[in-house]
């Protein structure tokens, strides 16, 4: 029969006791406690990452985008040259398609291909038609001419300033620089104002484009210019004029709403007589503001989740794994040292 001193050694030593499992979880937390603060300090330094340096590469225009968006007026004017009338109070509708080039963009530039068409769709009439392919930085919006820039496939004409299609991401209230493809150049928006647009609050910019010559066209009747005398041909001088407003969500850059307000005519040599080819107050459709709009805050979700929380998450995270890696060890040393301290 065992002594009482050997009946305490088995008591104590025996598997299963609470003394041994408090001495199993101790050593099982020493051991994870080093790999829980390992990870809280990684995911820290991950959202610090993630806000400083990884948010500023992601934020930015798709490299692959398709868009149809359509403006119009009922009440509109041209000049038809099959029936060599000038019709009125008619429906004219812009079409502008989009279509991003995902192959021919890089991190940084994104391309896009824009086809627009200005027509009497009941007549088929066809009055304007561009073909503009941009390259622009993917954050500032701002046009470059690399990769086959051009506009009707001459990529002699500079493009500059930013595009109608994507404006700064952080769009401020200022004036931009916007670039346009009837005058093949670059005209300030100024900053106008804000406005509710689709439940989106958006900034307002005013673009002004003074009357410009942008073609010559020859074979034009004096007769058709209003001239007196014999008719004779003459190469008239189409000159351009707008005012355009940009409703931009200031968060993405997306313009969410265009109203552009046209006006082209022609005049013979020494600006004599007068045509009117095209007089439009063309404003955006409900259904593409509609479209606009989701593609905004489909972009805003991203940027919060990339900039704000990704970030935040990452470091509340990672603190809490620091805090459950280090300071629970630190109060059990405690502890022990007030306990040894009191039998004493």
């Amino acid at each position: 029969m065992a002594s009482a001193h050997e009946a305490l050694s088995l008591i104590q030593t025996a598997p299963g006791t609470p003394a041994s499992r408090r001495r199993g979880l101790g050593a099982s937390g020493s051991r994870i406690r080093p790999v829980l603060a390992g990870l809280g300090a990684f995911l820290m330094v991950a959202g610090l990452l993630l806000r400083l340096y990884v948010a500023p590469r992601l934020i930015a225009a798709p490299a692959g985008f398709y868009l149809v968006v359509t403006l119009a007026d009922p009440h509109a004017s041209y000049f038809d040259e099959r029936a060599l009338t000038t019709r009125r109070d008619v429906t004219l509708t812009y079409n502008d398609t989009i279509r991003g080039d995902a192959g021919a963009s890089t991190g940084t530039i994104a391309v896009w291909d824009q086809f627009t068409v200005l027509a009497d769709r009941k007549r088929h009439v066809q009055l304007i038609a561009t073909y503009q392919r941009s390259a622009f930085n993917r954050r500032t919006g701002e046009l470059t001419n690399c990769c086959g820039a051009s506009v009707n496939d001459d990529t002699r004409v500079r493009q500059d300033g930013i595009g109608v299609v994507f404006w700064p991401i952080g769009t401020r209230q200022t004036t931009y620089q916007v670039y346009d493809t009837n005058t093949e150049r670059a005209w300030p928006a100024a900053y106008s104002g804000t406005a509710n647009v689709q439940g989106l609050l958006t900034y307002r910019f005013t673009q002004r484009i003074p009357v410009t010559m942008v073609q010559q066209l020859p074979g034009v009747p004096t007769s058709l210019l209003g001239l007196r005398g014999p008719s004779r041909d003459v190469v008239a001088n189409r000159t351009f004029q707008a005012t355009n407003t940009f409703w931009v969500d200031p968060r993405t850059g997306v313009p969410v709403n265009v109203q552009e307000r046209i006006l082209s005519v022609l005049h013979a040599p020494g600006g004599q007589g007068r045509l009117m080819v095209a007089n439009a107050d063309l404003t955006m459709t409900p259904a593409s503001q509609r479209a606009l709009a989701a593609v905004a805050r489909q972009n805003a979700a991203a940027i919060t989740t990339i900039r704000q929380q990704g970030p935040l998450g990452g470091l509340l995270l990672g603190l809490l794994l620091l805090l459950a890696g280090t300071v629970p060890l630190r109060r059990l040393r405690w502890v022990r040292r007030e306990g040894c301290s009191g039998r004493s």
